[in-house]
């Protein structure tokens, strides 16, 4: 700790500016820092750039673009320890949301049908000089199974499709369900044929993330690309229905089709109708299409109907009749809707309009005398209410009500509030995804819905919609992260806001600050240990702590509360200084790492702060203070500099000597301003001529005495 006030001779005629070093000594503070600097050559390990494991090696010369992905870009990889063994790399991009559960399984997981994944984590790149995530898969063989079909039809024949691609496919869905996983992406695309069908990769991106829309069901569907969450198994088993009518009828059968036609065409007719057209097929398939494509996840068929159809059975499934659900319409901005379903998905396409039925009782009659639901209605009329008490106050609150409204309606659809719609266990990728959109309304909106805590109305809705509700696995984990961040996300400071609602809810996420973006960069050790080696190629005018960084530090070392250096609250210049802050959370960063010194880190932290040091009145004091962290900064701790800038009591003892000295002028300025003026003049003229006059008589006085006593 270093202590001290100001000197008495400071004291005594401190002007009202603050006595600061000269520009001599500041010059020559800074050059003893960065000539440490450019002589500072920390070791660096020696890596293999392109290789991951020692073991698999990127060909970045070789892309595979046929393979690439939306996030993520394909070359050509070998396995070092089998040479012969094919592979091929997935390069992700730097803030794209990789399926990190599912990798970790199917690392550990042989399928005949499904590709395998041979590693995953992050490589450093020869070009460019950087650090990426990449999936090692083994590279397929044969052609895509949209290729096949566009250059050879004839041999697809009905026992072809049968054996050769809906046994293998239902097989590896099968596998995936007793995994816990959802495939995702099962589309003529990513299914490779040679002799038989396999799965492709699934891992790169969100579940579902890039699979056209009409190979997922309407509920998912709905859902915006990076919000659909994990899904289950049924939504695999769906799309691969949709595989087999692609077989039977082509490309040209989805010719014309929009999210909006599509979703029309199951409200009107049915799943089954609207996806088969109503067109011709053969007789044994017409089991498969009616078990996979069911209104309704329950009812959908999985491989235990499935796999006894594959061998010969046939259950003779009665297609289903059209969802007619009222007993007349409701009309909605020129619309009929004869199922809550739909119409919630009417009120959705036209958000601003949905308050004015369900305020004016429209809604809750329809309910009433056409569905019949008196549960229903109540809650719609209470929410009718709240929305005609609020009026226009808050805009919020009200988007809240619309929101319930919705999922009253269609509790099995996505959660719709405003331009967002959503699955809970897809609120993590769509936080990623609205960031690298830079979407900063919606990413607002997405932290309202979480600080408002609205999730859980839709958790209640499920537990209500079905007694034996269990929580997946998936919406448990995002419920946890959900609660963890209410209580931070009210906050706005350096460590918090919109960066850290991206980092609680991704932690597999690396630092995207731009300092530090080209490297993968995920623990505490790691940001530490490259910063030190960038110290001697940055300046005293780099930012030392971006809003990334920052909410990347408070992530990783739990920091629930807004950051204040409570010890310099006397000062306000150096407790919101952001190098002074930078200090702070480095230096707890390198408490809760290993045992790691860095001396770059501490001269360049160093270099940052000691202009902030000026704000110090007492020069004694300040260059007490700057001696010691250079001095410090050679250990390459940076709690030494914390102990001596960020908690020491220097401030406040600076603070209270400056305030007695300001105290101390302000009493002689105000003396001397009295002497100058005339009354006082007049005063102390008056004052001193009876002071003299006194003194000449008892002068006088004395010397009459002593003639007299001569006298005698």
């Amino acid at each position: 700790m270093v202590e001290g006030a100001a000197s008495g001779s400071e004291k005594a005629g401190t002007p009202v500016e603050a006595v600061v070093d000269s520009d001599d000594e500041f010059k020559n503070d800074a050059l003893k820092l960065g000539d440490f600097l450019r002589r500072y050559h920390p070791s660096v390990p020696d890596v293999k750039h392109d290789v991951l494991q020692e073991r698999y090696r990127i060909d970045l010369a070789t892309p595979l673009p046929e393979l690439d992905s939306k996030t993520s870009r394909a070359y050509a990889a070998t396995d070092l320890a089998e040479p012969t063994r094919l592979l091929f790399a997935q390069l992700c991009q730097p803030g794209s949301v990789q399926r990190h559960n599912a990798i970790s399984i199917l690392t550990t997981t042989s399928h005949p049908y499904i590709l395998p994944l041979a590693a995953a984590g992050a490589v450093q790149l020869s070009r460019p000089e950087e650090e990426r995530f990449v999936i090692f898969h083994e590279r397929p063989q044969g052609k895509k199974l949209s290729e096949l079909l566009t250059q050879d039809r004839q041999q697809i024949t009905q026992s072809f499709v049968c054996d050769r691609i809906i046994a293998p496919i239902a097989s590896a869905i099968n596998q995936f369900s007793e995994l816990d996983i959802t495939h995702g992406t099962i589309n003529p695309d990513n299914i490779y044929f040679d002799d038989i069908a396999i799965l492709g990769p699934c891992v790169a991106e969100p579940c579902g993330y890039s699979q056209p829309f009409y190979y997922e069901p309407l509920e998912r569907m709905q859902a915006l690309s990076a919000a659909k969450g994990e899904g289950s198994t049924a939504h695999d088993y769906y799309a691969l229905a949709i595989v087999v009518l692609y077989i039977l009828h082509g490309a040209k059968h989805f010719e014309g089709m929009t999210p909006d036609s599509v979703a029309r065409a199951v409200f009107q007719e049915g799943v089954y109708n609207a996806l088969t057209r109503q067109k011709e097929m053969p007789e044994m398939f017409y089991d498969f299409f009616r078990g996979l494509l069911s209104q309704g996840d329950k009812d959908r068929w999985n491989y235990r109907f499935l796999k006894p159809w594959i061998d010969g059975k046939r259950y003779n499934v009665l297609s289903p009749p059209p969802p007619v659900e009222a007993i007349r319409p409701f009309e909605f901005n020129g619309a009929l809707a004869n199922t809550r379903r739909e119409l919630a998905y009417l009120f959705y396409a036209d958000w601003d309009k949905i308050a004015e039925p369900v305020r004016n009782g429209k809604l809750g009659q329809w309910i009433a005398v056409s569905l019949r639901n008196k549960e229903l209605v109540e809650k719609v009329t209470r929410i009718g209410r709240s929305i005609l008490e609020l009026g226009s106050k808050n805009e919020m609150q009200l988007n809240e009500q619309l929101m319930h409204v919705i999922l009253l309606l269609d509790p099995n659809g996505p959660i719709r509030i405003k331009n967002l719609s959503l699955y809970i266990d897809g609120i993590d990728s769509l936080c990623a995804e609205l960031y690298a959109g830079k979407a900063n309304q919606e990413l607002h909106l997405l932290a309202k819905f979480i600080e408002f805590n609205m999730g859980n109305y839709w958790l209640d809705i499920q537990r209500k919609t079905s007694q034996n509700y269990a929580i997946p696995a998936s919406v448990n984990a995002i419920l946890i992260k959900l609660e963890r961040l209410r209580s931070t996300i009210r906050y706005g400071g350096l460590g918090f806001g919109l960066e850290r609602m991206l980092y609680d809810l991704n932690p597999e996420m690396p630092c995207l600050s731009p300092l530090l973006r080209q490297w993968h960069i995920l623990t505490l050790p790691q940001l530490l240990t490259r910063l030190d080696r960038l110290a001697p190629n940055l300046s005293k005018d780099d930012e030392p702590l971006d809003r990334h960084m920052a909410a990347f530090l408070a992530n990783r070392l739990g920091i629930q509360h807004e950051i204040r250096l409570h010890d310099l609250a006397t000062s306000p210049v150096l407790a919101t200084n952001r190098a002074i802050i930078a200090l702070h959370l480095l230096s707890l960063a390198q408490q809760k790492s290993s045992d790691i010194q860095l001396p770059g880190l501490t001269h360049w932290l160093v270099l940052l702060i000691l202009p902030t040091l000026e704000s110090i009145h007492s020069r004694t004091l300040k260059r007490k203070i700057k001696t010691t962290l250079i001095e410090q900064a050679k250990a390459g701790y940076a709690q030494l500099l914390a102990d001596i800038v960020v908690t020491s009591n220097y401030a406040s003892v600076d603070q209270t000597g400056y305030q007695k000295a300001w105290n101390l002028y302000l009493t002689n300025e105000s003396k001397i301003a009295g002497f100058r003026t005339g009354s006082r003049i007049d005063q102390e003229s008056i004052k001193f001529g009876f002071i003299i006059g006194k003194a000449i008589a008892y002068g006088a006085f004395l010397i009459s005495l002593f003639i007299a006593f001569r006298g005698m």
